[in-house]
């Protein structure tokens, strides 16, 4: 009777597995139809988000909790007797089948396809579809039973995946030359690789980064070193030189992510990596920044012109310890006519024959013609053009005189 009983549980257990018995509570799959992509997770991580094709109306694609309960490869098309394997099969040949709406794996399931552009759209009739190399990747990974979460979601994966009770690791932390850095977005491990968020690292390295978003392109500079990188691509250009490297950046939640191997490669950091307690020690040098211009020092002062005292917004200021007086309302006191080119940036200024041509930041201007050259360039300083005071000698035939004790600009004719 014992021997009965016991072949007739050995029976039943081969008919009917027990799903937990393969579950794998540190692997989770989360299907956002809002985006079309699949993130796999393993080991409290987000490992890596692949793109995928979803139902071709919103009902389509069931959404909710389901598990994969089966796995199968070359699995036919039986609609059109397309065998499995076939490159006209329209499920590619790998499928992990989904328990969802009363059917175990038949009928839904994260699959294959024969129409690469496919993927990204609302085109299938229920289905996840990927493209094969991907669900091929997948597919040696998974295990039955992995809980899949199919939604519609503006969050995040990671967020998502903690509202459904999976448990993440704790984020990784990062420290530069002894001091923790803090991130909007914390750094993140894919496919082995660690990612880190370019711009704060590199800036605290005291590299300028810029971007380009029409051609998604990254470059910093730090004094002799130029890196340029494109998201998505693993070319690197160093110095001039390229270089390969084993991950493309990538834009995670509008920032742009780097694996953290191009900051040693680039500014020539010291990395190290202590798995156990999830940080990054980074140590480099950190070349000081040219200082900025100080601005130009304001000088309260004094235009007389032909005995009157004038009122203009912009007041002289010195630069260099050039004296520099407001062009137009000098000009204009002086009977000159004044025109401003806002796109060429230079300024026209005629007097019955003479004509005279100047360009902000340059220190040549033209005097019916022949060039001049200045001091000081004319500036734009809050929006009113400045010249040396000499210049207003040389160019009008004016008498031009600086009282530095009274703080006096006295310009006769």
């Amino acid at each position: 009777m014992r021997a009965f009983i016991l072949c007739f549980i050995l029976l039943i257990s081969v008919m009917f597995p027990i799903g937990t018995a393969e579950a794998n509570s540190e692997q989770f799959i989360i299907i956002n139809k809002s985006t079309n992509k699949l993130a796999f997770f393993q080991n409290g991580e987000l490992e890596k988000i692949y793109p995928v094709g979803t139902g071709k109306t919103d009902d389509l694609t069931p959404e909710g909790t389901f598990e994969i309960v089966n796995k199968i490869k070359n699995r036919p098309y039986y609609t059109d007797n397309i065998p499995g394997g076939d490159p006209r099969n329209p499920l590619g040949d790998r499928w992990l089948g989904l328990n969802a709406r009363g059917t175990y794996g038949t009928t839904y399931a994260i699959h294959g396809n024969n129409n690469p552009s496919s993927i990204g759209k609302y085109v299938s009739a229920g289905c996840v579809r990927m493209h094969n190399d991907d669900v091929h990747e997948l597919f040696e990974k998974v295990n039955k039973y992995t809980k899949v979460i199919i939604l519609k979601s503006s969050r995040s994966f990671e967020e998502i995946a903690k509202a459904h009770g999976y448990s993440l690791l704790p984020e990784i932390e990062v420290t530069i030359n002894g001091k923790k850095q803090s991130y909007s977005q914390a750094p993140f491990i894919r496919n082995g690789r660690i990612f880190v968020p370019m711009r704060g690292i590199f800036e605290e390295l005291g590299a300028t980064v810029s971007w380009k978003a029409s051609t998604r392109t990254i470059t910093a500079t730090n004094h002799n070193t130029t890196l340029q990188m494109t998201v998505g691509s693993k070319r690197m250009v160093l110095n001039g030189k390229e270089v390969t490297i084993d991950s493309a950046p990538e834009i995670r939640n509008g920032q742009t992510f780097v694996p953290v191997r191009v900051v040693s490669d680039a500014l020539g950091a010291s990395i190290t990596w202590d798995q156990v307690n999830r940080h990054v020690t980074i140590t480099g040098k950190v070349e000081p920044k040219p200082e900025t211009p100080k601005e130009p020092e304001p000088v309260k002062a004094k235009v007389i012109i032909n005995g009157k005292e004038q009122e203009f917004t912009q007041d002289p200021i010195i630069i260099n310890g050039v004296t520099m007086v407001p062009m137009r309302g000098v000009f204009t006191s002086l009977g000159a006519t004044v025109v401003w080119n806002q796109a060429a940036q230079t300024v026209t200024a005629r007097k019955n024959d003479t004509v005279i041509e100047l360009k902000v930041d340059s220190t040549i201007a033209k005097l019916n013609g022949v060039d001049i050259q200045l001091d000081q360039p004319l500036k734009n300083i809050n929006g009113h053009t400045v010249v040396p005071i000499r210049f207003v000698s040389e160019a009008l035939g004016a008498r031009v005189s600086w009282d530095q004790a009274t703080r006096t600009v006295e310009i006769l004719e």
